[in-house]
């Protein structure tokens, strides 16, 4: 028995005198708190998620179409974020907010918090631009809009405001005093984080795939990968071009069922792109 503990403290002092393995030390960037706020955001809700994939043949056509004419460079994740407001707009209890344990506030407008990838002096680092009122502008508008915010300067009036920068730079236990009262209240969490949420990964990666994000938002969008796949039509084998999907809710506000029927609502409107004329586009 003394034998054995001898050995133990022996292997536990030659593990602790160990040498630190090579490598270089960096200072972890104070910016990534942001992350770590909306992950531990994000585990406080019961969120359920729905994968699909949708044709997008017509849809790319589409938009092939009006940039040639337009000379636009419109992409197809603001189409995509498009056609997700205007469905939403159909049925806005897709991103109501509870005020309270009695109430639900169902907003006029929906204000899409898109992720983009911003460089930083650290780094590549996520952050959110918010495109406000995404039901009533054009997809041109949003375009214009995304585009700006990708090629501003963080903490000043781009997608991270100066009053963002700094509440992010605070302790830990002073930004979540402030998220206390911010999830309690809707008009306050609209106003800084917006109503739906939507990042794409689709760019960065090949064959199948699509993330499963941790959101604080009612519903979320990620657009994965697109490729290629083979379908009957009318009795022969023809290749397609799909894209993966992932709608993630926040099952306290929306049940199974009503998410299901709104996927099925967001792929009819992708897929059935030649509904959308130029003159709708920029509606």
């Amino acid at each position: 028995m003394i034998h054995r503990f001898s050995l133990i403290l022996a292997q536990l002092r030659q593990l602790i005198n160990q040498p630190p393995s090579p490598g270089t030390s960096r200072p972890y960037p104070r910016l990534r708190n942001f992350i770590l706020d909306i992950m531990a955001e994000g585990r406080r809700k019961n969120i359920i998620h729905l994968m699909f994939e949708v044709d997008i043949v017509e849809l790319r056509r589409h938009l092939a179409r009006y940039n040639e004419e337009t000379g636009q460079r419109i992409s197809l994740t603001t189409c995509i974020a498009k056609l997700l407001a205007s469905t939403i707009d159909e049925d806005r209890s897709m991103h109501a907010y509870r005020q309270g344990k009695s109430k639900l506030i169902l907003f006029d407008e929906i204000d899409l918090s898109v992720m983009i990838e911003h460089d930083t002096p650290e780094g590549p680092l996520p952050v959110v631009s918010i495109v406000r009122a995404a039901n009533r502008k054009s997809m041109n508008e949003m375009h214009q809009e995304l585009k700006a915010a990708k090629g501003a300067r963080l903490g000043e009036n781009g997608p991270m405001s100066a009053l963002e920068k700094r509440f992010f730079e605070l302790p830990s236990l002073l930004r979540r005093l402030v998220w206390f009262f911010v999830r309690r209240d809707p008009h306050l969490f609209k106003q800084l984080a917006g109503t739906v949420g939507l990042t794409s990964i689709g760019m960065h990666t090949s064959g199948p795939a699509v993330i499963i994000p941790i959101t604080p938002m009612t519903l979320t969008l990620a657009i994965g990968s697109t490729g290629k796949k083979t379908v009957l039509e009318n009795g022969s084998p023809v290749e397609r071009e799909i894209i993966q999907l992932n709608l993630s809710a926040d099952h306290d506000i929306i049940d199974g069922a009503p998410l299901v029927r709104f996927a099925d609502r967001f792929k009819k409107k992708i897929e059935n792109a030649c509904e959308l004329d130029h003159s709708r586009l920029v509606q």
